[in-house]
C-alpha cells in the first residue's frame, strides 16, 4: 500500500508539471493565433490595393514564421499530452491492481467472519468475561473488527470511483490528443498554401527589379533625411545640457537621471507603440526580401499594424520635436532622460514640442500608404547617440 501511495504521488507530481507546461504552451498558442489573425488583417489591407508589394511579402513571410512556431508549439503540446496519457494509463493500472488486492483482502475477511459466526456467539463472548474491564476490551475488539470491515468496504468503493474518474480523464486526454493532431495537420496545410503564395509573390516582385531598386533608393533617402534630423536634435539636446557636447551630461538633472534609471529598469517590459503590431523588419542589417545581394540597414524596427491605428508613447517623457517631412510623413521624438524614442511614418500628430507625455499616451495616427495599402510604423530607440534594438525593450 505504501509503495502504491509513493508511486501515485510521483505520477501526480509529474502530471502536475506536465499540466503546467501544457498551460504555458496553450497561452503561447493563443498568442500565436492572435498574431496570425493580425497578419491576416494586415495582408487583407495590402491585397485590397491589388498590387504585390514588398510590404505584403514581408507580412507574408512573418505570417509563415508565426505559423511555423504554432506548428512546433502544437507538436510540443502533443508530446506533453502523450506523456499525460501514458501516466494516466499507469495510474489506472495501479488503481486496478490495488483494487484487486483490496477485494481479495475484503473477501477473505468476510469469509473469515462468516466461518467464525457459525462457531462464535458475540453475546456469549461478552457475557463470559471474568470482569467488566475484560468485557469492555472484548466489545472494543468486536467494534474494531466491524469498523475495519466497513473501512475496507468504503475504500473499495472509493477506489472504484477513482478508477471511473481516471477512465474519463484518459478518454478526454485521448480526445484532446486527436484534436491536436488534427489541428497540426490543418496548420501544415495552411503553411504549404502560404509558402506557395510566397513563391508566387517573389516571382511577381522579381519581375519588377527596376521599380524595386527605385523604391529602395527613395526609402533610403527618406531615412537619411529623418536620420539627419534625429542626429541634429540629439546634438542640440547635448548642447543644451553641456557646452562641450559631452554625452555624460545628456541626463544632467535629477529628474532626467531618475527617468533614465526607470526606463532602463523597464527593459523588456515596455508596451508596444501600437495596440496591435507585427514586426515585419528587424533591427540592424537585413537582407532585402527580393533583391539578391542587397542589404538594408534598419535603425529601428518596422511594425505592421491595422489601418487608422493610434501610435502611442512607450514610456513617460517629453516630446523633443515633431518633424514634418516634405512628403507629408510626420515624425515624433520623445525624450526619456538619456533615452529617445522615435515614431516615424505618421499621418497625423496629436502632440507638440515640449509637451509631457505618459506611457501609452496617444501621439498620432500611423500612415496608411495609398500605393500598397500598408500601415507601418517605423519605431526607433536611442540612448544618447547610440542606436538600440527596440525589440529587446518591448514586452513580448
Amino acid at each position: 500500500m505504501r509503495l502504491f501511495i509513493k508511486i501515485c504521488f510521483v505520477l501526480l507530481t509529474f502530471s502536475s508539471l506536465f499540466a503546467q507546461s501544457r498551460t504555458e504552451l496553450q497561452k503561447r498558442k493563443k498568442q500565436l493565433l492572435e498574431e496570425i489573425e493580425l497578419s491576416n488583417s494586415v495582408l487583407d489591407q495590402t491585397l485590397a490595393a491589388k498590387n504585390v508589394s514588398v510590404h505584403q511579402l514581408k507580412a507574408l513571410k512573418q505570417k509563415i514564421a508565426i505559423r511555423s512556431q504554432l506548428i512546433r508549439t502544437i507538436q510540443k503540446e502533443v508530446g506533453y499530452i502523450k506523456e499525460e496519457v501514458q501516466m494516466s494509463i499507469r495510474q489506472q493500472e495501479l488503481l486496478v491492481a490495488d483494487l484487486d488486492l483490496l477485494k481479495i483482502s475484503y473477501s477473505k475477511l468476510v469469509l473469515q467472519a462468516y466461518k467464525s459466526s457459525r462457531h462464535f456467539n458475540r453475546l456469549l463472548f461478552l457475557f463470559s468475561s471474568s470482569d467488566f474491564q475484560q468485557a469492555y476490551k472484548r466489545l472494543f475488539y468486536i467494534r474494531q473488527i466491524s469498523k475495519y470491515r466497513m473501512f475496507q468496504a468504503a475504500e473499495i468503493e472509493q477506489k472504484n470511483i477513482d478508477l471511473e474518474k481516471s477512465i474519463v480523464v484518459l478518454k478526454n486526454q485521448r480526445s484532446i490528443k486527436q484534436n491536436l493532431i488534427s489541428d497540426k495537420r490543418l496548420e501544415n496545410q495552411l503553411l504549404n498554401q502560404e509558402q506557395a503564395q510566397e513563391s508566387v509573390s517573389l516571382a511577381t516582385l522579381a519581375e519588377k527589379e527596376k521599380d524595386l531598386k527605385k523604391e529602395l533608393k527613395d526609402k533610403r533617402n527618406k531615412r537619411k533625411t529623418i536620420q539627419k534630423e534625429i542626429e541634429k536634435i540629439i546634438a542640440e539636446e547635448l548642447r543644451k545640457v553641456n557646452d562641450s557636447g559631452s554625452t555624460k551630461a545628456f541626463a544632467s538633472t535629477p529628474e532626467a537621471i531618475a527617468l533614465s534609471k526607470s526606463f532602463t529598469a523597464n527593459k523588456g517590459k515596455l508596451p508596444w507603440p501600437v495596440a496591435k503590431g507585427l514586426v515585419i523588419s528587424k533591427f540592424g542589417k537585413q537582407k532585402h526580401p527580393v533583391l539578391s545581394g542587397v542589404v538594408i540597414e534598419n535603425n529601428g524596427i518596422e511594425i505592421a499594424t491595422e489601418s487608422h491605428s493610434t501610435c502611442r508613447a512607450v514610456f513617460n517623457g517629453k516630446v523633443s520635436t515633431v518633424l514634418s517631412m516634405p512628403n507629408g510623413i510626420k515624425v515624433v521624438m520623445v525624450r526619456h532622460g538619456e533615452y529617445i524614442s522615435v515614431y516615424s511614418n505618421l499621418s497625423e500628430v496629436y502632440v507638440v514640442k515640449g509637451e509631457t507625455v505618459s506611457t501609452k499616451s496617444p501621439l498620432g495616427i500611423v500612415l496608411t500608404s495609398q500605393h500598397d495599402g500598408s500601415t507601418m510604423l517605423d519605431f526607433q530607440l536611442w540612448k544618447v547617440s547610440n542606436k538600440l534594438n527596440p525589440q529587446k525593450w518591448l514586452k513580448e
